[in-house]
């Protein structure tokens, strides 16, 4: 049985990562959370939005599978944009959500936690990909 489950755990591993499915439903998910929970609630006045926030996601493969995440960095200094509007702590400038959370990545967890069958059929698929017979 422990051979059984590690070899499902390393397809699923492999799935994953070469997969586009599984990637395909977080970053999706991902977006619609940057746009109802960052931008539909505030338009900033002090700069001009760029859209980069909610286009620019990564991943790396983990000992348990693999990592999505937000990866947008401003250009000038570096800093982590993501990790700024999730906590709300960090902005250079004070403004009408300074000091205030945006929580689009947590908010993306709890609906995809919410909606385990979206990611279960997602991964079905990445499973298929990687000669996987799943039903």
């Amino acid at each position: 049985m422990k051979e059984l489950k590690a070899y499902i755990d390393a397809k699923a591993k492999e799935a994953m990562n070469k997969g586009t499915h599984v990637k395909s439903e977080v970053i999706e998910t991902g977006k619609a959370h940057v746009q109802s929970d960052v931008y539909d609630v505030y338009s900033p006045k002090q700069y001009e939005r760029t859209g980069q926030l909610k286009e620019q996601w990564d991943t790396e493969e983990t000992a348990n599978g693999m990592n999505v995440f937000p990866s947008r960095r401003d250009e000038d200094t570096g800093k982590y944009i993501p990790e700024v509007i999730e906590s709300g702590n960090g902005y250079s400038y004070e403004f009408e959500y300074y000091g205030r959370a945006r929580p689009f990545v947590e908010n993306t967890r709890k609906e995809l936690a919410a909606n385990k069958g979206r990611l279960a059929d997602a991964l079905k698929q990445d499973l298929k990909s990687v000669g996987v017979n799943v039903k």
